[in-house]
């Protein structure tokens, strides 16, 4: 087994970065982590496009294997080589179970993970821009839920060059992730969910994150102060609710959110429009 040797925190600052750099040409600043300051808000209502729509990404670290006695070769699952994620089993395999209903009102949910194999691999594909160009995206809307007590240890399998990834421990084939080789594809064919980032766009987004926070407080009777600042904040202006429940989004369900979308002319990725992140820290 080969591991990458980075953390998930470092691959998806690595894939947000890139992003920002490709498609933002003059827009030169680090992720932006909300509530930092009050001042980061100031100005944030530029960095939107006029129109566009919500993704979100977990970012997983993914393991080759090779050897013919890994687990998914000895079994016949795969001839060859391929990638592991290892998903979390903590709380009976609580956080894919959050993500998948996630993905049931926001379909452009994503675990994305690395095709890389060494340390080395990770650096030159840094310097080089080609990040994306090496990353999976694992659609959660695609992948099975699991049982409410299921502790068993899952994971998601894929092979370069294959569209296909494999759920186990029951191995079961799913026919359509992405590679980040598409991304640009995969967000103009998110073009016909477009709508206008205005303040009904972002009461949607905290809406939702605030009842989903709810519900998830009451399933496992752990109130947190979050919910009390989202209450709180039921008055916040449009950047600050944004903020806000991009902060809920990374803290609580562990996913970074991005608008994507265009300027006013229609093309993407130019100086009022193109993508934007929102790093919850």
């Amino acid at each position: 087994m080969v591991e990458l040797g980075i953390s998930e925190f470092t691959f998806g600052y690595a894939f947000l970065y890139e992003q920002k750099q490709k498609n933002w040409g003059s827009l030169v600043t680090a992720p932006i982590l909300p509530s930092l300051r009050q001042e980061t808000k100031k100005g944030w209502d530029a960095r939107l496009p006029i129109r566009g729509c919500d993704f979100y990404y977990q970012f997983k670290l993914s393991d080759r294997l090779e050897r013919g006695n890994a687990k998914f070769i000895t079994d016949k699952t795969y001839k060859a080589p391929y990638y592991r994620i290892k998903l979390h089993t903590r709380n009976f395999n609580r956080q894919h179970q959050i993500l998948w209903q996630h993905a049931q009102s926001n379909p452009n949910t994503y675990y994305v993970a690395p095709e890389f194999v060494t340390l080395k691999n990770f650096n030159k594909a840094f310097l080089s821009n080609t990040i994306t160009e090496h990353s999976r995206l694992i659609p959660l809307s695609q992948c099975d839920n699991f049982l409410k007590y299921d502790s068993s240890q899952h994971y998601i399998t894929y092979q370069e060059n294959d569209s296909r990834f494999c759920q186990h421990s029951e191995s079961l084939w799913h026919e359509k992730s992405r590679s980040g080789k598409e991304l640009e594809t995969i967000y103009n064919e998110s073009r016909q969910s477009w709508r206008p980032i205005n303040e009904d766009f972002v009461d949607r987004i905290f809406d939702q994150t605030k009842k989903k926070f709810v519900n998830l407080a009451e399933e496992e009777r752990d109130p947190s102060d979050f919910l009390g600042i989202l209450e709180e904040n039921d008055n916040q202006d449009m950047i600050g609710k944004l903020l806000l429940s991009a902060k809920v989004l990374s803290v609580v369900f562990g996913v970074s959110m991005v608008i994507i979308g265009e300027r006013v002319d229609g093309r993407i990725g130019a100086d009022r429009g193109g993508y934007w992140e929102v790093v919850g820290g």
